[in-house]
């Protein structure tokens, strides 16, 4: 059964502020990985959260710069790709 959009933005965010972000960093989905302190190590670590937790799986050819940048990018990667 495929996953919603917003249940996955809801997860993801829900991970990064418990492992990733300090307690008064707030997220948006559109905001800049790189701009709330997210490096390049943290948003794989966050695709391998999302292939492990919903059982999707992102091929390398579409891990680019324009698929990783925002939390809404990677959602929507990652939604595209639910069997």
């Amino acid at each position: 059964m495929a996953v919603s959009q917003q249940d996955i933005i809801i997860q993801v965010t829900a991970y990064l502020k418990k492992r990733f972000l300090a307690p008064d960093v707030s997220i948006a989905v559109a905001d800049q990985f790189a701009d709330i302190g997210i490096d390049s190590m943290t948003v794989v670590e966050l695709v391998m959260y999302i292939e492990e937790e919903f059982g999707i799986v992102i091929p390398a050819e579409q891990l680019t710069g324009d698929n990783l940048k925002s939390l809404d990018s990677l959602v929507n990667c990652a939604v595209s790709n639910q069997a």
